[in-house]
């Protein structure tokens, strides 16, 4: 009767442990809160014009010999669903620039390139999908996220990222 009990106990304790290995389960970061309600994303409406030098304001990513990095503040809005949509200028070291519009998903740490800017105005990439935003100090777009765009899942207001982003708080490391 023990061997039986033994046999039923271990039968058990490999099933939970299986069970708790689950790789098909989703996985859930633990600095991403799961979402409660369906989401939906708003109709986006791609800039008129392109970012004028007047309107940008550069942000410091560590790894200063890739170029600099500007958010166009004339394009910088918060929609109705939660996403942070901005123009994202990056110029090389020999001044090359290049101009994206993105939407940057606080809830889920997503961004969505929505549109790449070209001498005739904007245009649609081929494929436009929500990825992942790496957590790294050498990413921009993680550094807009992280120190600049939310506030933890939720998205900052138009107004703070800005202020936040012409004064942002030092780098004590």
């Amino acid at each position: 009767m023990q061997a039986r009990d033994f046999s039923w106990a271990v039968s058990a304790a490999v099933w939970v442990a299986l069970t708790a290995c689950n790789t098909s389960a989703e996985r859930v970061e633990p600095w991403r809160e799961p979402e409660k309600t369906k989401w939906e994303e708003a109709e986006t409406a791609l800039p008129t014009a392109l970012p004028l030098a007047s309107d940008l304001i550069e942000f410091e990513v560590r790894r200063r010999d890739r170029g600099s990095f500007f958010v166009d503040r004339a394009h910088l809005v918060v929609g109705p669903d939660g996403i942070t949509r901005l123009a994202l200028i990056s110029q090389s070291v020999s001044g090359a620039r290049s101009a994206t519009y993105e939407g940057f998903r606080c809830a889920t740490g997503e961004n969505r390139l929505y549109a790449i800017a070209g001498d005739d105005g904007w245009s649609e990439p081929r494929t436009s999908v929500w990825r992942d935003v790496p957590n790294s100090s050498f990413d921009p777009r993680s550094v807009l996220m992280q120190d600049f765009l939310c506030d933890a899942t939720t998205p900052r207001s138009p107004e703070q990222v800005v202020q936040r982003l012409r004064y942002p708080k030092p780098d004590w490391r």
